[in-house]
């Protein structure tokens, strides 16, 4: 157990001597163009170990109703929850190799896309045991729950096709043919379209949850091989990243990419937070901040995170950070918090 601890003290300490050498290097490759006094844009937060957690994990969630982390484990076959108001671990369940985690708050369910097994594990939000499945025709993708029409929508991995299930019945209740390699998945309650990134065809498509059917298909470029998405429905657009390493804000009444800027490349999930403005990117050891504010993309700094970390999740009660990762031994859920909110950064 000391052994164990000691590890972890040094991973952190690690992580810290990382984030300090990364950002000096920067300010002094950068010279003058660069301002010293500018705050980094995250700094350590609160960290949850998971023992003997030897896998990768794939995308996490925040489900705002419990306050809790959903972190799809998928490397070790476990839906893992975690108690942001404790900071502790909850529960591990063992649903298979999920990818993605959706909840039901008026319910009490939780919804995970369990890639290989091709279903949805059903898990109970109070119990944390797995209480139904849904079959599915192919291997699962991304996942969302739509509350208003109270529908799931779920991305095949492999094949050109996002199911509509009904959680009530337990069964697909529509199939909608969509572009090839489907990655993330996003609702718009205010317009009821589903928006869904396709990196094999470098575009976004647009789908009407009245109709069931794909009403628009919107180019991502410069954003090549399209990853992760999110909305901000405020301003009425949405943030697309490429594998390429650019992120593009298209807008939702048009459709046409109105501003990029330089990314890490390889991001996968990304993250909104709709109070301070800024989109979290997560790319293998790095996660980037951007602000987006009065039409314009603004780099904040990137963080160091670890090898396995392309996930990312915002808290938006605490505006904390989270991403999940292995340092092959042990599992970690681990939070950076912005260091200065936005609307203070010195100009």
């Amino acid at each position: 157990m000391a052994q164990r601890l000691a590890g972890r003290v040094a991973a952190l300490c690690s992580v810290a001597l990382v984030n300090w050498i990364s950002v000096t290097s920067i300010l002094l490759s950068a010279g003058a163009a660069i301002s010293v006094a500018a705050p980094p844009a995250l700094e350590p937060g609160r960290w949850i170990p998971v023992d003997d957690a030897l896998g990768k994990f794939g995308r996490l969630a925040v489900d705002s109703s419990s306050h809790r982390l959903l972190a799809a484990h998928v490397n070790d076959d476990t839906a893992d929850f975690f108690d942001l108001d404790t900071n502790r671990l909850i529960a591990r369940v063992d649903v298979g190799p999920v990818v993605d985690l959706a909840a039901d708050p008026k319910t009490g369910r939780y919804f995970a896309s369990v890639q290989d097994d091709r279903r949805i594990a059903i898990v109970d939000a109070n119990t944390f045991k797995e209480t139904g499945s849904i079959a599915l025709p192919a291997e699962t993708g991304a996942i969302l729950f739509e509350s208003k029409h109270r529908q799931i929508y779920v991305a095949s991995d492999a094949g050109p096709a996002l199911w509509v299930v009904d959680p009530e019945a337990r069964k697909v209740v529509a199939t909608i043919a969509v572009p090839l390699e489907s990655e993330c998945i996003a609702w718009d309650s205010s317009a009821d379209r589903i928006y869904l990134t396709s990196s094999a065809t470098n575009q976004v498509s647009v789908i009407d949850t009245i109709t069931k059917s794909v009403v628009a298909h919107w180019p991502t470029a410069p954003a090549v091989g399209p990853r992760g998405l999110a909305l901000d429905v405020d301003e009425r657009c949405a943030f697309i990243a490429g594998d390429n390493g650019q992120l593009v804000v298209i807008k939702l009444k048009t459709g046409g990419v109105v501003a990029t800027v330089p990314i890490d490349s390889h991001t996968d999930q990304i993250a909104w937070d709709a109070g301070l403005r800024r989109i979290y990117c997560a790319a293998p050891s790095w996660i980037t901040a951007v602000e987006y504010r009065d039409g314009r993309l603004v780099p904040l700094g990137k963080t160091y995170t670890a090898a396995t970390a392309t996930n990312v999740a915002v808290d938006l009660r605490t505006h904390a950070v989270w991403s999940a990762f292995t340092d092959g031994e042990d599992g970690y859920a681990k939070s950076w918090l912005p260091k200065q909110p936005s609307r203070d950064r010195p100009e």
